[in-house]
């Protein structure tokens, strides 16, 4: 594509937040350039043929989706297919009964909860806190397109302020241990306080309790739903959207350099062919990382928080076998089932698989969060 001189707007990162800021901004009628270091657009969300002579593409790095509003999807025209689970997650435990939760709570769910724990009383302080943390991702959720809130203004628009303060205050494990008794159970909770951070649940520091509220709020319900073609279905129907609103996207254009002044950004990048450019700017959106940002604007480096995350692909002609027989209410249009990985506090082994798990037709591969 011809790059003009000037833009009202120019995007640092084609990931999936540049992307739908670029599809915005692209509607409202502004003139936008996409720039890209990669050769492909989406950032950590996108989708790969991972096994050779096998037609099935994957999601490579993020792989389900919930903090996508509805909102941008309906505003945005997305082409996108989201299949819900009938499995919420499993959790085997050595020696007895594992746990498995159902997307939808059913019979499955109640008689797991019994097994486990030998009676209904854990169920019912699991059903308790999942009630108060369902009514703070119902308030939650509509912020999430809107201004950012001071957190008193916040807690202001919250029918319970109390769990927002402790999510943010207290260490996660305190307020999770204050609703239920079960370590396993305990533990499948505080899975959300966890996935790809380093943090402490026993801290009072506040990257586990965002963590976990990252993972409840998505669209009020904190369901985690399974993108059709992967997650780069749903980042090229971002691209889509934007370049139907007349933005420009430049893949292998890595900038070098933000040289901000008064009334606009000089952007300094290269090209694929090693040769440097600068276009001028309105305003630059950043769609990197905000290490990234400093290093490009020569801001000191702010801190970074660690984490990490292991994901296994298969792609299976059936659903494995398990220890357990279960057969859920309805099959899920789901092409993959989630498993949640055990506690901290439990060994993490699994139990080798035999007949009698759910199956079902549609079901094409799993996931390990």
């Amino acid at each position: 594509m011809r790059v003009r001189s000037r833009y009202d707007a120019v995007v640092v990162g084609a990931g999936h937040n540049g992307l739908v800021a670029a599809a915005y901004l692209a509607r409202a009628g502004w003139s936008v350039l996409v720039l890209e270091r990669l050769g492909e657009v989406g950032g950590a969300a996108v989708s790969r043929q991972v096994f050779p002579g096998v037609d099935v593409r994957l999601s490579a790095y993020s792989y389900l989706v919930s903090l996508l509003p509805d909102r941008i999807v309906a505003d945005l025209g997305l082409q996108v297919t989201l299949a819900d689970r009938a499995v919420a997650s499993y959790t085997a435990v050595p020696g007895g009964a594992g746990l498995l939760v159902e997307g939808e709570e059913g019979p499955a769910t109640t008689a797991s909860f019994r097994a486990l724990t030998g009676s209904a009383a854990e169920l019912t302080g699991w059903r308790r806190f999942s009630g108060r943390v369902a009514a703070l991702a119902e308030d939650l959720a509509p912020t999430l397109t809107e201004p950012l809130l001071s957190p008193q203004r916040m807690a202001g628009r919250l029918r319970d302020p109390r769990l927002w303060h402790d999510l943010r205050e207290r260490p996660l494990a305190d307020v999770v241990a204050d609703e239920l008794t079960s370590d396993v159970v305990r533990g499948v909770v505080l899975t959300d306080g966890l996935i790809g951070t380093s943090a402490d649940l026993h801290a009072a520091d506040g990257p586990a309790g965002r963590c976990f509220l990252y993972h409840v709020v998505g669209n009020g319900t904190g369901r985690w739903r399974v993108p059709v073609g992967g997650m780069g279905a749903v980042t090229g129907a971002m691209a889509a959207a934007a370049r139907r609103g007349g933005a420009g996207l430049v893949t292998r254009a890595e900038v070098t350099a933000l040289d901000p002044r008064a009334d606009a950004v000089t952007v300094h990048w290269t090209g694929d062919d090693g040769a440097e450019h600068a276009v001028e700017a309105g305003h630059v959106v950043g769609g990197a990382a905000p290490a990234v940002l400093d290093r490009l604007t020569g801001a000191a480096p702010r801190d970074t928080s660690d984490g990490a995350q292991l994901k296994v692909n298969a792609v299976l002609t059936r659903l494995p076998g398990c220890a357990r027989a279960w057969t859920p209410r309805s099959p899920s249009p789901a092409p993959s089932t989630w498993t949640r990985p055990p506690p901290s506090s439990t060994p993490r082994t699994r139990r080798p698989p035999r007949a009698g798990c759910p199956t079902s037709s549609r079901s094409r591969s799993t996931a390990t969060r």
